[in-house]
């Protein structure tokens, strides 16, 4: 995914954070790698000290919109298992900003095309991490019906928007059933349960390892407590994205999460419908740019899915 802002770099932050920084990894930091992709303007990268030390740092400023999702990430990372994401080997702040240091994982970003070597690692990291968060190990995780809520009911807002797609035909064909189907509450209480669940599983939130090909997921800012079926769920219009077929998509995961193959129905066809329409709502009165773009391509798979959902009602 392309990058959707100019991340900090090491030279920008403030000398008091580096120095803090350097205190814990060992003076002077003499290397440096960037990761591509993410739409934060925060510092991301694997630095190493003159001495051998090394972590992956992830840095904002306090005044930051990001400063909540860092803090956020800091406080679920001490209770994820290394089986699921790098271990979080410490967090501080220091110069009026958050720095979070994990273990420095050598990888990349896994390739979720139809066929792509890194595909089965990928779902067998999805599927493990029904078994290894459950029950939710965060006691801070609140729940993922608050997160799902905020999701549901935009397909009203763009049916009343002076500004929205009067002419699209795809909504004026199916506006009633979407507009049923996007219900918050009903949407709450399909996704309640006691695992903990990421809510934006993406490739760029993932790392495949070299070597051993394991997959682990990154960025937790978004955690919460909820049915396992949710974070497969929103994986369904990655993989579309990725060019599968939703029918396709659907059993990739099935074959390898047990609880995508377990998900009611309703509840798949309620989350697909305010999914994309959330997508649809915020590609139209978002930001633009890379996420905006991000946006437009996430509706598209959202709208394939729906129909594949729709057509088995």
């Amino acid at each position: 995914m392309n990058a959707g802002s100019v991340r900090a770099r090491w030279e920008d932050l403030p000398r008091e954070v580096r120095d803090a920084v350097e205190a814990r990894v060992g003076p002077p930091v003499v290397d440096f790698v960037y990761p591509a992709g993410g739409f934060t303007e925060g510092l991301a990268a694997r630095v190493r000290s003159a001495d051998g030390g090394e972590v992956f740092l992830k840095a904002s400023p306090l005044g930051a919109r990001m400063a909540s999702h860092y803090r956020a990430e800091a406080a679920v990372g001490k209770s994820l298992p290394t089986a699921v994401a790098p271990l979080l080997l410490w967090s501080m702040e220091a110069g009026d900003w958050i720095v979070n240091a994990f273990e420095p994982v050598q990888g990349r970003e896994p390739d979720l095309r139809p066929g792509s070597a890194d595909l089965d690692g990928v779902l067998d990291a999805v599927g493990l991490m029904e078994k290894e968060l459950t029950p939710c190990p965060f006691p801070g995780a609140g729940p993922v019906g608050a997160t799902l809520s905020t999701l549901a009911g935009h397909w009203v807002r763009l049916a009343a928007d002076p500004a929205g797609p009067r002419q699209d035909m795809w909504i004026a064909s199916r506006r009633s059933l979407l507009e049923e189907l996007d219900a918050p509450d009903r949407l709450v209480k399909l996704s309640a349960g006691d695992t903990l669940v990421h809510c934006d599983l993406r490739a760029d939130n993932m790392l495949t390892e070299s070597g051993t090909g394991r997959t682990r997921i990154l960025d937790w800012s978004w955690g919460a407590r909820g049915a396992a079926w949710v974070d497969a769920a929103f994986f369904v219009p990655q993989l579309i994205i990725a060019g599968h077929s939703p029918a396709g998509a659907e059993a990739a995961l099935a074959a390898r999460v047990p609880a995508w193959r377990a998900v009611a129905p309703e509840a798949a066809n309620a989350f697909a419908v305010a999914l994309t329409g959330y997508w649809s709502w915020h590609h139209g009165h978002g930001p633009g740019g890379a996420l905006g773009a991000y946006r437009g391509r996430a509706a598209q798979a959202g709208r394939r899915w729906i129909d594949y959902r729709l057509a088995l009602i």
